[in-house]
């Protein structure tokens, strides 16, 4: 797919964490240009010091996406500098695969290639950028800390050529949107000083980075910001202050956006030699008082500042609140905003047939929700993680669809599943839970959601126009259908399912051994999919085997029981009782709920359950959101209870959106506020609604 160029390398690079390299060329004239380019693991371009293009499109491990982006107009009429960095994390996470830094890109007009790597481009080493830095997250990869006073073309350096590239392939989904969304006032200002008796969380992470997983030790990192920020008492002194305006040493500003962004942090301004700058971020703060989300990411970047400066962040950030402090020096701001990064829905609209204003906010906001969620690939969230999980695809793809009537962020979605190799990671057969990603230390995957792998599969061949694409998942079904064939009992039904097992946020999520009865119940409508994707007419009686003999055990005549446990040889059934269970079994039992034995339930489902419980039950644990509440939508629907589906949305999401603009991980304020599968609200509202 490259005419000229080859995929280079810095030797001395080569095994360093959190290495960071720029590359430039000269071009005359970009008329008719475009950039063709692969790079690992993140780049950004720029033509003449202005902003162009963030990547790559993530995909497999052995794999690289393509970009092509268009410079036509973007140029002088001759002398065009092209500045390509390239940030090569070198850890593991469960947002990019491990593999080596690399850069292949060529400037092609008319099939002449005006510049390429291996031939045209020169490589700079800068100390702009620091190496040794705290883990963001264990999700995502480092810090970002920046002395601005180092040019980025520090040292030239030479490139090699790499022996064995990853193979190259198109990129699928579409190209991000980028916009700027400046502010023009702090919401406040004021001074801070150190608090001795603050309660400050120290390497708040999901779990602690191994030496394996990729880490600098402690004492190796200089900035430990955010603890930093966690220790400063603040003292407002004024509140909307515009834009430009000084902060001197010891003082702070407070940027509210009114709604969650997610995008490239954007400052300019001027500062004495030295200065030093915290600047913090959070999607839970107030405009008064800075303070950091209850989620396990570090949000922060330090900057390091003499003379004009306009930066702009290499990493993407999701925020609704950003603080600038200043620990050192004195700085003038001229500017502060974000680029956003987000999946483009130019000419998506909220239906006109929507008309209460509540249901129209949980609307624009579960747009939003997706845009920040559906770039290259679909995310959980775009903020902590940026991973493509799993069961959260399940409800993100059926947006999509909903949304633009296309697939192509599924199709790349699905396609890096496709491509996954297990080369012993995971048991045969297995895929992640999330992808692209690096096996976490002790090889953890959740068997539930490669089911609803199958069931995604089985919607995006058979209700989203794929018909012809069905063969190319017979290989990742019938693997995964073999695994669970392993762990069936004598009755038929999976018992003892290895590693992470979950159905749901909630107590559920303690009964999943050792026969999970949601779990049967997805089971039985993984084998009903085989049968609709492949004609396996042997999967669809044992999938009515399965959802038979599931429904006679769990059933206790009022609600459906969540497990059972095998003592001695005997399997026993527990009294143990989720909600959530109670929507596996109406949406993948077979079960009439107009039936007469099941009234007792149909009151419960209709009267008493939902995310917003008025009486709480002690003996059936309630949802939570994830996917406890989505659960709920999708059966409703199936009863046909279409005004439940409308109240259930109002009274659990209409917060969200009012506060936020969009849609939350949690019914709790912690975790992320901006979660993909989230965005399935529109999908239930508009079915609900008959449009």
């Amino acid at each position: 797919m490259f005419r000229t160029a080859k995929p280079i390398y810095v030797k001395e690079l080569s095994g360093v964490m959190n290495a960071f390299a720029t590359f430039a060329a000269q071009v005359d004239s970009l008329s008719g240009a475009e950039l063709h380019i692969c790079a690992a693991d993140l780049y950004r371009v720029s033509v003449n010091g202005r902003f162009v293009a963030s990547g790559p499109a993530r995909t497999a491990k052995g794999y690289a996406r393509m970009d092509c982006i268009p410079l036509d107009g973007l140029g002088r009429k001759s002398g065009n500098q092209i500045i390509i960095s390239v940030l090569g994390y070198g850890c593991r996470s469960i947002s990019t695969v491990l593999q080596p830094m690399f850069l292949w890109a060529e400037v092609v007009r008319n099939g002449e290639v005006l510049a390429a790597t291996g031939r045209d481009f020169d490589c700079f080493l800068s100390d702009a950028k620091k190496r040794k830095c705290a883990r963001y997250s264990v999700q995502r990869h480092f810090v970002e800390e920046w002395d601005l006073r180092s040019s980025l073309y520090g040292r030239a350096t030479p490139v090699a050529v790499m022996e064995n590239p990853p193979k190259v392939i198109p990129r699928i989904a579409p190209y991000p949107s980028y916009a700027d969304v400046p502010m023009s006032c702090a919401a406040s200002v004021g001074r801070f000083e150190a608090d001795p008796g603050a309660e400050i969380r120290k390497n708040f992470y999901s779990f602690q980075p191994s030496e394996r997983w990729g880490r600098y030790p402690e004492e190796e990192v200089e900035r430990h910001s955010y603890e930093w920020v966690q220790g400063q008492k603040q003292i407002r002194e004024a509140g909307l202050t515009a834009l430009p305006l000084g902060v001197a040493e010891g003082h702070y500003a407070i940027f509210d956006f009114s709604r969650m962004e997610t995008g490239f942090l954007h400052l300019f301004g001027t500062a004495q030699d030295g200065t030093e700058v915290v600047v913090a971020f959070s999607e839970d703060a107030s405009p008064d008082r800075f303070a950091f989300t209850d989620m396990h990411a570090h949000n922060v970047v330090d900057l390091t500042l003499g003379g004009r400066f306009d930066f702009l962040t290499f990493e993407p950030y999701t925020l609704k609140y950003a603080a600038v402090f200043v620990k050192k020096g004195d700085l003038w701001l001229d500017g502060f905003g974000i680029k956003t990064f987000a999946g483009d829905l130019t000419g998506v609209k909220v239906p006109d047939e929507i008309t209460d204003p509540c249901l129209r906010g949980i609307y624009a906001g579960a747009m939003r929700t997706f845009a920040h969620n559906a770039v290259d690939l679909y995310t959980d969230c775009p903020s902590r993680e940026r991973a493509g999980w799993l069961c959260d695809s399940y409800f993100t793809g059926k947006v999509e669809y909903c949304l633009r009537g296309t697939t192509a962020v599924e199709d790349a979605f699905l396609e890096n599943f496709r491509l996954f190799e297990n080369v012993g990671e995971y048991p045969e057969g297995v895929l992640p839970m999330c992808y692209p990603s690096e096996p976490q230390d002790d090889g953890k995957f959740i068997p539930q959601w490669t089911m609803w792998y199958i069931l995604e599969v089985a919607d995006y061949v058979l209700n989203r126009g794929h018909g012809d694409d069905r063969e190319k998942f017979r290989k990742s079904v019938y693997g995964l259908l073999d695994f669970y064939s392993r762990y069936e009992n004598a009755d038929g039904l999976l018992e003892k399912l290895p590693s992470w097992n979950f159905v749901e946020w909630s107590r559920a999520n303690g009964w999943t051994q050792d026969v999970s009865y949601p779990t049967n119940f997805l089971y039985a409508e993984v084998l009903r999919c085989a049968e609709r994707l492949f004609g396996d007419r042997a999967a669809g009686e044992k999938a009515e085997k399965v959802a038979r003999e599931t429904v006679r055990q769990s059933f206790d005549g009022r609600v459906f029981l969540d497990h059972a446990v095998r003592n001695d040889g005997v399997l026993t059934r527990c009294a143990d009782c989720s909600e959530a269970g109670q929507y596996y079994a109406i949406l993948f039992g077979g079960i009439d709920m107009t039936a007469p034995g099941y009234a007792e339930l149909r009151h419960l489902v209709l009267d008493v359950f939902g995310a917003d419980r008025a009486v709480m039950l002690e003996e059936i644990a309630p949802i939570n959101a994830f996917i406890g509440a989505y659960l709920r939508l999708e059966a409703l629907l199936k009863m046909g209870e279409k005004a439940a589906v409308l109240q259930s949305l109002t009274t659990f999401f209409g917060g969200m959106a009012g506060e936020t603009g969009t849609l939350w991980e949690y019914r709790e304020r912690h975790g992320s506020r901006d979660h993909g599968f989230a965005s399935y609200a529109l999908v239930a509202m508009r079915k609900a609604l008959g449009i």
